[in-house]
C-alpha cells in the first residue's frame, strides 16, 4: 500500500496527530472523535495520522478509521496514515481492500509533502490509559 498509488491535492493546512498504545472496541469511538476534533478549523484541508506507535489494532480501529475518513471527505477534506507501526501494518495489509481506502505513506513527510502548511499536534490518545 502506498499513498503514491492515490490520487493527491494541495492542502493549505495539515494536521499531523499522533496516536499510541492500543486502539480496539475499548476506544476505537473516541479515536475518530479525537480525530475529527484534531481538525475541527476551517483552514485544515487534510489530517495526517501517525499510526507509529501503535501496539495493537483490532477491526474495530480499522472501521473507527474509516469513518473518519468518510466524515472528512463528505466535508472536502481528506485524511492519510502515516509510518504504520508491525501491527497496524498486519492489519491493513490484510485481504480487505483497505489499500482503495486509505493512502498509507511510510514516514509523516512523505505524507507531508503535498501541504502548504502543517502543525503537529500530539495526540491526546492512548488506547492504554485513556484521555490524558
Amino acid at each position: 500500500m502506498s499513498g503514491q498509488s492515490q490520487e493527491s491535492f494541495p492542502c493549505g493546512e495539515a494536521v499531523v496527530f499522533a496516536v499510541r498504545g492500543e486502539i480496539d472496541i475499548a476506544n476505537a469511538t473516541q479515536l475518530c472523535a479525537a480525530l475529527l476534533h484534531a481538525t475541527d478549523r476551517p483552514e485544515c484541508h487534510c489530517l495526517v495520522v501517525d499510526l507509529s506507535r501503535v501496539e495493537f489494532m483490532d477491526v474495530s480501529g480499522v472501521r473507527a478509521l474509516i469513518e473518519c475518513c468518510r466524515v472528512m471527505t463528505w466535508e472536502g477534506r481528506h485524511m492519510v496514515l502515516a509510518e504504520p507501526s508491525a501491527a497496524v501494518e498486519r492489519i491493513l495489509s490484510a485481504p480487505l481492500g483497505l489499500d482503495r481506502v486509505f493512502e498509507v505513506y511510510p514516514i509523516v513527510e512523505a505524507a507531508l509533502v503535498h501541504t502548504a502548511h502543517q502543525r503537529y499536534e500530539e495526540g491526546p490518545f492512548t488506547g492504554v490509559r485513556g484521555y490524558e
